[in-house]
């Protein structure tokens, strides 16, 4: 017999209350697992990656903390998929696939190259800041007049 299951309007199952206090705890699913993936992929943060399935960041980082982990590489692997499956049907002979993978690889080209002339003028790492202490050494160091420090005394000894 076919059970019916409701969902409401985001499409989630409405599960039936049963006896006991307090909400039921939530249960990790593959759907909701692909909408958090999915919304780091688009940039969002935790916060707006719970919101996106409803639940609490608490909530979120205990059921889905896989997922969590794969936040930083989640844009590149998600493009990286798309490319794999655009190349899949230009293999098998789709014309308009193999049109969007040559749009898509020649925008990452355009992409890569505009990165790297905005960084040209760049020298690598950016010298590190000082301190407070650091800067005041350095600042009296580079007193000048009547209040220099004064120079060593000379060698008594020779």
């Amino acid at each position: 017999m076919a059970k019916n299951l409701v969902v409401d309007l985001f499409g989630d199952p409405v599960l039936p209350r049963e006896e006991g206090r307090g909400r039921p705890e939530h249960r990790w699913s593959l759907e909701n697992s692909n909408k958090v993936l999915l919304a780091f992929a688009r940039g969002l943060d935790v916060k707006g990656a719970a919101t996106a399935i409803g639940v609490s960041v608490p909530t979120l980082r205990k059921h889905y903390f896989a997922e969590v982990k794969k936040r930083a590489d989640a844009k590149l692997r998600m493009e990286m998929t798309q490319l794999a499956r655009l190349n899949a049907q230009a293999a098998a002979g789709n014309v308009a696939a193999e049109k969007e993978l040559g749009k898509r690889l020649h925008q990452a080209v355009l992409q890569d190259t505009a990165e790297r002339v905005a960084n040209r003028g760049r020298n690598g790492a950016p010298t590190p800041r000082l301190g407070k202490k650091e800067e005041a050494k350095a600042a009296a160091q580079a007193v000048t007049g009547r209040f220099a420090p004064r120079p060593a005394p000379a060698r008594l000894i020779n």
